[in-house]
């Protein structure tokens, strides 16, 4: 008996423990049918805002993968639509544009250039380690700073 209760624990930690979602598939853009309302695109300028938080995210061509100290540099020497403010988006900001379902892991329908990947946040962790999210297996979790993962930008909108 307690053998088996360890097992459905250890079952259930795995599944559900550290920040990792299990059975989740990656798409974009399921018909799903609760399309989020509040993240909107702008085509022309390539971001989606989110108009509860007002984070404004640009979402060009992808970036190229590159260690944490460059993505630091990556998004605060943005210069984009006459705007330098640009900044690597927290654990939480980044968190906020999954979609996540009963079966399906996806992307806030607005964002058409997320890679199915690993994303650098700029919330910190330990002297040489930040939180990064997933965006392939819906999971986050630290990793050293020489790691390379990709790059996503916000900014405060007005």
């Amino acid at each position: 008996m307690t053998r088996a209760i360890m097992i459905v624990s250890c079952a259930t930690v795995m599944a559900f423990g550290g920040g990792f979602i299990s059975n989740m598939s990656f798409s974009y853009g399921g018909d799903s049918g609760k399309m989020d309302k509040n993240f909107v695109r702008d085509n022309e300028k390539e971001v989606v805002k989110d108009l509860k938080s007002g984070m404004i995210y640009y979402d060009a061509a992808p970036s190229s993968k590159m260690d944490y100290n460059k993505a630091v540099a990556y998004c605060s020497d943005l210069s984009y639509l006459d705007h330098t403010d640009w900044k690597l988006p927290t654990k939480e900001e980044l968190k906020a544009i999954l979609e996540l379902g009963r079966r399906d892991l996806n992307v806030k329908r607005a964002f058409k250039n997320i890679q199915e990947g690993i994303y650098w946040s700029s919330t910190k962790d330990r002297r040489s380690e930040a939180w990064y999210v997933d965006f392939d297996l819906g999971r986050y979790s630290t990793a050293d700073y020489d790691r390379n993962y990709y790059v996503l930008c916000v900014r405060q909108g007005k």
